[in-house]
């Protein structure tokens, strides 16, 4: 994957989350003036210092001097803090809207490249992104640009006061101070990056021991992930070390090089070497002139570590993955009306092929029912059917469309799914019922329940409805949690149905009647894969996957006959019970 240069990161960091948005356009201008302004001030500072010591020298109007000295540097003070006042809300904005937004463009992948990038890597990259956006324009608009005009003020300032030779020397120790400040900080870069890619391993590994909580409590692993997790702290450890103490070497130099330019200067001036001797109010004058340069030149060292950091945080973004599909010129479908249709649909891993150049055909109003032995592609077909990867060979239509012509937005709105995976979010069971459908009332929810008996089923626990269920479900049973993910799919009421075994963990007295209303609405399209076989006479179509193939029986006296044939067959063999 090609890299992303520097400059076009800072371009569109600039343009995206600043110049687009348009109240921030009106703020800049203005801070950009402000701070011109106090930079000319501060820099005329030296000079009040240098006319007051020379009327404190003569006794002849100090106390005017004294006043403009003290007057201006309270104006400099206030007008530097007011700009940084009112540019922390702009800071905080950028923030906010950069989260919001690589969020949304995480949020978007495709399922297979969301499942190539760990999930406390991207909550990582997350926050660095949104720091490093926010931190960039800051460094450069109320950092950066200040210390640059001040260098330029201040060399023009000795250049008219003490002489080209004192304008000479301090640009040349500038020049090395940046020059050795650059290097150092390139070094350190590199060593933040590494920090950067073993936090995201650490962040990882943490993520997976907390979600696997129960499978290391059974099995008796808590010392060994421990083990593991302290060994990805201790890479983090080191390079932190690393990091600090580059940082102090760092400081050691740029302390040295200010130690230079003040010797050289006075030594030029006491030499006699400058266009003239140094007198006293000159020596006061570049020692206030200097300590203005020193302050700000140290720190530029420390606003370079923060845009290198702030860099290589932005790059984390864009260096990964992000393959948001550009849905420009695709469909626009409302309904649908016909049939679904899986020609020559050949797809399969690097590891081994699961559909080889299948065909089928499903009519709406159909009721589908998929088996077929664990790993055999059941829930390959469902993921292909709802574009969860279109890295496929061959095509799915729908009412003779490409499904991958379909802007995905209204392509899912035709389907509901349920995974086998039943994962919920840290919500009420209301919040979790209600989710993806819009504008539904309480009472809706409450009469869908009722109908599928479950009602009670909910009311009955801690808070009834608004009971929260815990971290991915945690605090609910599997059948619980079945029966939430099923009334969240029920309540969309969608056109087709695309089911992962939605009733494995129910009674089979619940199984049956929910089944019951799940398949009564009659121009309802249902794909549901399922275990237990007493269901099937239940569905119009059965679909069976075995070996990179499908065996497709009709729910008709020639299709029951030729599967009652097969079902020992399929019971012994096949589906490997």
């Amino acid at each position: 994957m090609k890299k992303i240069s520097n400059r076009k990161i800072i371009k569109e960091i600039i343009y995206n989350d600043l110049l687009k948005i348009r109240m921030l356009r009106y703020v800049i201008v203005p801070i950009i003036f402000l701070t011109i302004f106090y930079t000319v001030l501060e820099i005329k500072i030296s000079t009040l210092v240098k006319n007051l010591n020379q009327s404190i020298a003569n006794r002849k109007g100090e106390h005017t001097a004294l006043e403009r000295f003290v007057l201006q540097s309270l104006l400099v003070a206030v007008l530097t803090e007011l700009n940084g006042f009112i540019f922390t809300g702009v800071v905080q904005y950028i923030y906010r809207n950069t989260a919001k937004s690589t969020f949304k463009g995480f949020i978007s992948l495709s399922p297979k490249n969301f499942s190539t990038i760990g999930g406390g890597e991207i909550q990582t990259i997350i926050d660095r992104k949104s720091k490093s956006a926010s931190e960039l324009i800051e460094v450069f608009l109320t950092s950066l640009l200040p210390i640059c005009l001040k260098l330029l003020f201040a060399l023009i300032a000795v250049i008219k006061n003490m002489g080209g030779l004192a304008g000479f020397i301090m640009f040349v120790c500038v020049s090395c101070y940046a020059t050795v400040t650059i290097l150092i900080a390139q070094w350190r870069s590199n060593i933040r990056r590494e920090l950067n890619n073993s936090e995201n391993r650490s962040s990882n590994k943490l993520q997976d021991g907390l979600n696997n909580h129960e499978t290391i409590v059974s099995f008796g692993t808590t010392d060994l992930e421990v083990d593991e997790y302290d060994h990805f702290l201790k890479i983090n450890a080191s390079n932190s070390n690393r990091l600090w103490r580059a940082l102090y070497i760092l400081n050691l130099s740029q302390r040295a090089i200010f130690l230079l330019q003040s010797f050289f200067i006075i030594y030029a001036g006491i030499s006699g070497i400058l266009s003239q001797n140094m007198s006293s109010n000159q020596l006061i004058y570049l020692m206030s002139i200097t300590s203005t340069v020193t302050i700000n030149l140290s720190n530029l060292g420390y606003l370079y570590t923060r845009y290198t950091q702030a860099i290589i945080n932005a790059r984390s973004t864009y260096d990964t993955m992000l393959d948001i599909k550009k849905e420009n010129n695709k469909f626009k479908i409302t309904e649908f009306k016909e049939s679904i249709k899986f020609n020559n649909l050949s797809f399969g891993y690097e590891s081994r092929q699961i559909f080889n150049k299948i065909n089928l055909e499903i009519y709406k109003g159909e009721k589908v029912a998929i088996i077929g032995k664990n790993g055999s592609g059941k829930s390959t077909l469902l993921k292909l059917l709802l574009k969860f990867d279109e890295d496929y060979k061959g095509s799915i239509l729908i009412d003779d469309i490409d499904i991958k012509k379909i802007k995905d937005e209204f392509y899912r709105n035709l389907l509901g799914y349920i995974p086998q995976n039943t994962f919920l979010f840290n919500e009420s069971v209301k919040y979790n019922i209600k989710y993806g459908s819009f504008g539904i009332s309480d009472e809706d929810i409450f009469a869908l329940c009722k109908e599928f008996g479950l009602y009670d089923v909910f009311m009955n626990l801690e808070n009834g409805f608004d009971t929260n269920v815990g971290e991915r479900g945690r605090l609910l049973s599997g059948g619980e949690k079945q029966k939430i993910l099923l009334m969240r799919t029920m309540l969309r009421n969608k056109e087709i149905m695309a089911l992962d075994e939605p009733t494995a963990a129910l009674d089979k007295e619940s199984e049956k009647k929910i089944l019951e209303i799940i398949l009564q609405q009659e121009d309802r399209t249902v794909l549901m894969i399922i275990h237990n076989l007493e269901l099937i006479n239940k569905f119009d179509k059965i679909i069976y996957i075995d070996e990179n193939n499908i065996e497709v029986y009709k729910n008709d006296i020639e299709g029951q006959k030729k599967f009652s044939t097969n079902l020992q067959y399929f019971l012994s063999y096949k589906l490997g019970k």
